[in-house]
């Protein structure tokens, strides 16, 4: 009798030690739209920045994401964020200069469950380590990446958040591409998340490169049946049902998508921006 406890005592210890570890994720895209204010003078209007953005940071707080991708924030408005989330931290550049021109792409992260172990930008053009614009591409645009720890494990994980070209179809499946590309030399087996807004329908060649090495569109993975509508475009036609599903959170393999959805908030007949957020939950395992 003793002895069999004492194997099963041992037996316990031992698969509790090689147990693998395991770590739950909530992460959101989110196009937040730029500040009209920038091009336009005057009263704002009821769409622009200035009367979203505190609907923008109470959406975010309480649904607490553990990461946020966002796309078009130029740098008054990241700093806006920085002091109205105070649990985040952030990293990120602009695609003018790689400073503060122009908009960006910041991943906002729970600084008490995470830290940057790397970091860095890549143009999304020919010449990816600087400021550049290629194939047919109506804007410079670029992809935000940082590598992840758990403050509490040594669990990592991959953030890549883009926002590819709204113009040109070649510079879509570049970028695309280029993504593949890098994932593949970076990443080393590490459990990856790609996010943001891509401007492309899930039926475009740019979706069928993005997912054919090993990218798996959370939607299409999630255990639970999506929430939401289909299309995360709304262009602030409010009442309406949106078509364009544009916006997208990829995974690897090493990630294990329980939740997906597109997140539909308003307040007094305004969404908190002309794109909706796009949430999963997911756990990876080391």
């Amino acid at each position: 009798m003793k002895l069999s406890y004492l194997i099963l005592l041992v037996l316990f210890t031992f698969c509790k030690f090689i147990a693998p570890a395991q770590t739950n994720l909530k992460l959101m895209t989110f196009n937040v739209r730029y500040d009209e204010s920038i091009f336009n003078k005057g009263t704002p209007k009821k769409n622009d920045w200035a009367n979203r953005k505190d609907f923008q940071v109470g959406l975010i707080n309480f649904h607490l994401p553990d990461v946020v991708g966002m796309q078009e924030p130029h740098r008054h408005q990241i700093d806006y964020f920085d002091q109205q989330l105070p649990t985040y931290k952030w990293i990120g550049v602009a695609r003018e200069d790689g400073k503060d021109e122009g908009e960006f792409n910041p991943i906002f992260y729970r600084a008490d469950k995470f830290r940057v172990l790397s970091s860095g930008t890549l143009w999304l053009s020919k010449t990816p380590e600087k400021v550049s614009l290629s194939w047919d591409a109506g804007y410079t645009r670029i992809c935000t990446w940082a590598l992840f720890e758990n403050v509490n494990s040594t669990g990592q994980f991959y953030v890549f958040n883009t926002h590819f070209d709204s113009v040109g179809k070649e510079a879509r499946f570049k970028s695309a591409r280029l993504l593949n590309d890098t994932l593949k030399i970076m990443t080393a087996n590490k459990p990856v998340f790609v996010m943001g807004d891509f401007n492309l329908a899930p039926d475009s060649p740019a979706y069928d490169e993005l997912t054919s090495n090993g990218l798996f569109d959370s939607k299409m993975v999630s255990e639970k049946e999506p929430y939401g509508p289909e299309g995360t475009f709304n262009g602030f036609r409010f009442g309406t049902i949106p078509q364009h599903r544009i916006d997208y959170i990829f995974v690897n393999k090493q990630v294990n998508v329980k939740h997906y959805g597109v997140l539909t908030d308003s307040k007094e007949k305004i969404y908190a921006s002309d794109h909706f957020p796009v949430v999963i939950h997911a756990n990876i395992i080391y």
